[in-house]
């Protein structure tokens, strides 16, 4: 007990700071978030707090998060992921927990997440309705690049929006797979669970680059309409179309 009487002024002053700062008020958070992320009706402190309502500004367009609650472990911060965060709004669900790797990448790991395709609409001219969901094990993005990924994303009762009515589709899935350093990257594979439109092939991203590779069959796929409405990057065959995208991000 020596070591302890000698070094107890020291102790004292590391459980006095540990204690002063366990008690920094939420509300300093706003001080500390990127100019894009707005918080509202904070509580709690920076280790454990909430807010009401939270939203980020995406290419000058607001994206709700609704009620946030964020909890950091300290025994975490440097190693893991020391953040576990769980926002609401609605039906609109996103868990996680994130953290910084040891060569300062982003590192997100047990992510589930449930939202509606209305949302992704307003950032992507995409006319799909429908509900997706995922799940994932592992992400990571380092310098605004995905290094890594593994999981699955859902999409249920998907539709296709026309002018003219909406026309139902199916319910999908896509596995996730890989990493940049293999020869193959990052692998969605796409597959039909049921639906009008058979949907199958894959995605491929190798740092920026990225390919499109899906063949279309099933009823959906002969409609006159819906192959009119996708003819600017679609290609008829006997059964259907086939689609094939590249570019870089």
């Amino acid at each position: 007990m020596a070591w302890l009487i000698k070094y107890r002024r020291g102790l004292a002053g590391t459980l006095l700071l540990a204690l002063v700062v366990s008690q920094i008020p939420a509300r300093t958070l706003q001080g500390l978030l990127p100019d894009n992320v707005s918080l509202s009706g904070l509580s709690g402190t920076i280790w454990s707090g909430q807010a009401v309502r939270a939203w980020t500004m995406i290419d000058e367009r607001p994206l709700m998060l609704g009620a946030v609650q964020w909890r950091i472990k300290p025994w975490r911060l440097g190693w893991s992921t020391p953040l576990t965060v769980t926002s609401e709004w609605g039906d609109q669900i996103l868990r996680g927990r994130i953290g910084l790797g040891l060569t300062g990448q982003w590192v997100l790991r047990d992510i589930s997440l449930n939202v509606d395709t209305q949302i992704l609409r307003a950032f992507f001219p995409l006319y799909l309705g429908g509900t997706l969901s995922g799940r994932f094990d592992r992400i990571e993005i380092e310098d605004d690049n995905l290094v890594q990924a593994r999981g699955m994303v859902s999409l249920r009762d998907g539709i296709w929006t026309a002018s003219g009515g909406s026309i139902p589709l199916g319910n999908y899935r896509i596995d996730v797979m890989g990493d940049r350093a293999s020869s193959n990257g990052v692998q969605a594979v796409v597959h039909t669970d049921n639906g009008a439109l058979l949907l199958a092939g894959e995605a491929n991203l190798v740092a920026r680059a990225y390919e499109v590779s899906l063949r279309a069959s099933g009823p959906m796929a002969k409609d006159e309409r819906f192959r009119r409405a996708v003819s600017l990057f679609a290609a008829p065959t006997p059964e259907g179309f086939d689609i094939l995208v590249q570019g870089q991000l």
